[in-house]
C-alpha cells in the first residue's frame, strides 16, 4: 500500500496521470532524498527519476555503432536482437538492453568500484518483491536484466522505457514504486526470449 501511494504522488506531483490518460509521456525530472543510507563515497541519498519521450524505436544489426542522447538509455535506435531476461555478472551493451526495455522489461544496473554482494543482493530483493508477470513463462521472465555497468554516473540506475531512475543509495521504496509503475508498460508488451551472448563475447 505504501508503494502504490508513493507511485500515485508521482504522478500527481508531475502532471502525468493526465498523460497517460493520452498515451504519452511528458518531458520532466524531479529530485529527492529518501531517508537511505548512501553508498559510499556520496554522503547523501538522493534519487532523481527522468520521463523522457521516447528518440527512436528503429532497428539496427547487432553490434552497430549507436549514439544515445542520455546514458543510461530509456529509448532509441538499437539492436535487432535482445538481451534475455535473466542476472548478468559482466556489462552487457545498452544496445541489446534497450531492445529489452522495448519489450516491457526493467533494467537494474549497478556501479561498484569493488565486489557489493549486498548491493546486488539488495537489488534481487526489489525484483523478488515484485512477483511473477503473467505475460511469461515461469522459464522465460519475469521481464527484469540486473546487470553491473562501470560506465554509470551513479551507484544505482533503473531504467525502463521512457522512464529512468538513479540513485547514489538502496532507497527499496521508491525504486520498488518506480518498478511497478514503470515494468510492462512499453509498445511492445511482449516476454519472449532474448539473447545471451555473455559466453563469448556480446560484440567480439
Amino acid at each position: 500500500m505504501r508503494r502504490l501511494l508513493l507511485a500515485t504522488a508521482v504522478l500527481l506531483a508531475t502532471g502525468l496521470l493526465a498523460a497517460c490518460g493520452q498515451g504519452t509521456t511528458e518531458p520532466g525530472s524531479r529530485t529527492f532524498h529518501p531517508d537511505a543510507e548512501p553508498i559510499a563515497p556520496y554522503a547523501e541519498c538522493t534519487v532523481t527519476i527522468t520521463d523522457e519521450p521516447a528518440t527512436s524505436a528503429a532497428h539496427v544489426p547487432a553490434c552497430s555503432e549507436l549514439a544515445f542522447g542520455a546514458y543510461p538509455p530509456s529509448s532509441g535506435t538499437h539492436f535487432s536482437s535482445w538481451a534475455a531476461f535473466g542476472e548478468y555478472d559482466a556489462p552487457v551493451p545498452w544496445g541489446f538492453l534497450v531492445h529489452s526495455l522495448e519489450h516491457g522489461a526493467v533494467v537494474l544496473a549497478y556501479r561498484c568500484e569493488t565486489e557489493c554482494p549486498e548491493l546486488v543482493a539488495g537489488l534481487r530483493a526489489v525484483i523478488d518483491a515484485h512477483g511473477d508477470d503473467p505475460v511469461c513463462r515461469l522459464e522465460d521472465g519475469p521481464r527484469f536484466v540486473l546487470v553491473p555497468d562501470p560506465d554509470l554516473e551513479w551507484p544505482i540506475a533503473a531504467v525502463a522505457w521512457e522512464h529512468r531512475y538513479v540513485a547514489t543509495c538502496l532507497d527499496p521504496e521508491s525504486l520498488g514504486a518506480f518498478v511497478d509503475e514503470h515494468y510492462g508498460q512499453a509498445p511492445e508488451d511482449l516476454c519472449v526470449p532474448g539473447v545471451d551472448r555473455s559466453a563469448d563475447g556480446w560484440c567480439p
